[in-house]
Order: C-alpha cells, then sequence, then structure tokens
C-alpha cells in the first residue's frame, strides 16, 4: 500500500533526525543510565555518552541503531548472535511479547501500533482503552510509558523501586524464566515481571515504544510538509 508520506523509514534516517530529547531516552535506556551493561562494550558507552553530553546524539544514529538490534538478537536468538537482527524482526518479537498478534500483511508502523496499544493495556492503570486515541495522543501516551520501563530496565533493585516490588516477589521460586507478560500495571509500577523476566527484553520493549514514538513525530511532521507543498500548488 503506498502513503503520500513515508512511514516506515529506516532506524538510522530517524534517529538521525530527531530530538536530542528523545534520543537521550534511548541512550540512558542503551548504557543503562551511564553506568554501562555486560553486553555493551565500554568503548561503545564513552562514545555515546560524550555526544549525550555534548546534545549531538544525532551525529551518531548508526551507533544507536546498531546496539538496539544487537540486544534484539539477545531476545530473539542467542546471545552470541552479534550481528543484531532486522528492525522489523526485533518489532514482530516485541509485539509477541506482550501478546500481541502480528500478521504477515503488517508493516513496521502497523507493528508498532500493536506494540502500543499492548503496552497501554498492560502498563497504564486499569489497562487503558486507546482504541480511539491517534496522532499526538497517542504519542504522549508512550511518553507515559516508556520512562517507567527504561528506569526499571536495570536491575531488579531499580524494578522495586518503581513500585514493583509485589511482581518481583512473584518471581522468586524458580519461576523466573517460565514468565512471559506482566499483569496490569498500578499507576506508574507498569515495569514489573516482563522487566525482571528476561535481560534483552528489558532493552527491546522501551526501545521499540520509544522508536515508534519518534516515528509518529516524524510521520507528522512529513505530513504537515506535504500539506503545505499542496497548498502552495493551489
Amino acid at each position: 500500500m503506498e502513503f503520500v508520506v513515508p512511514r516506515n523509514r529506516t532506524l538510522s534516517d530517524l534517529l538521525s533526525n530527531a530530538s536530542s530529547a528523545d534520543l537521550e531516552v534511548l541512550a540512558d535506556l542503551i548504557t543503562d543510565n551511564g553506568k554501562g551493561r555486560i553486553a555493551l562494550d565500554s568503548s561503545i558507552k564513552t562514545v555515546i555518552l560524550n555526544r549525550q553530553s555534548k546534545g549531538n546524539l544525532q551525529s551518531i544514529a548508526d551507533v544507536l541503531e546498531k546496539e538496539i538490534r544487537a540486544f534484539g538478537s539477545n531476545s530473539i536468538v542467542s546471545l552470541f548472535r552479534s550481528d543484531g537482527v532486522e528492525y522489523v524482526e526485533l518489532v514482530t518479537d516485541v509485539v509477541k511479547k506482550l501478546d500481541g498478534k502480528p500478521s504477515d500483511q503488517d508493516d513496521i508502523y502497523s507493528l508498532e501500533e500493536i506494540a502500543i496499544r499492548q503496552a497501554a493495556s498492560k502498563y497504564i492503570e486499569g489497562g487503558a482503552s486507546i482504541e480511539a486515541l491517534s496522532g499526538a495522543a497517542l504519542t504522549a501516551l508512550i511518553g507515559q510509558i516508556v520512562p517507567t520501563l527504561v528506569a526499571s530496565a536495570g536491575t531488579v533493585a531499580g524494578i522495586a523501586a518503581t513500585g514493583g516490588a509485589a511482581g518481583i516477589a512473584s518471581t522468586i521460586g524458580g519461576r523466573l524464566a517460565s514468565l512471559v507478560a506482566p499483569p496490569l500495571a498500578v499507576g506508574v509500577a507498569g515495569a514489573t515481571v516482563l522487566q525482571a523476566a528476561s535481560p534483552a527484553f528489558r532493552i527491546t520493549v522501551p526501545a521499540v515504544l520509544q522508536v515508534a514514538k519518534i516515528r509518529r513525530i516524524r510521520h507528522e511532521a512529513d505530513f504537515k510538509a506535504y500539506q503545505e507543498s499542496i497548498r502552495a500548488c493551489i
């Protein structure tokens, strides 16, 4: 299906043109708020933190993309797959993790949409009904979900600090590896069992949601530019 403005831009294209504030969310996620991760090379961490301090993360869009895709390979295949996965594969895996039902006909934009709505049903208090939301309202909703997931992505202690202690307690007793999806959230304590169950998904779920936010901001800007170009021709 053709669209008047592109909605499946590449990850590097999106990140190289995103706002510094939105990219800082991804940088904090990748580097565990500057502390570093076992799966993150120390030299890469240094580069990311350096560009972040200068407000110029756009210049290393390729590095951010590579790290996101590398974490995706850990969640999809194994810890030994170092070349990363295609972003569409990563998004599809996240959708499934969130109990969504992707189809072969879904493009990246549609897959992200499923991820957003599934995440909202799990992480927003009461399982928020967002079927009527779109545009800026949907983008704002992502902005409510992602910070909690990012803050909780580092350690079990971090999850408990955000209010997920009950979820952590429920994983004790050898059941951690078998957990697939978290219960409905209570306020900002949305990051509970899912984050405890799978280290890779602690990264890929909020990463996909943040990229979805960036994509929708870009798509809206592209559409406004398209409309202006049409008006200029009248």
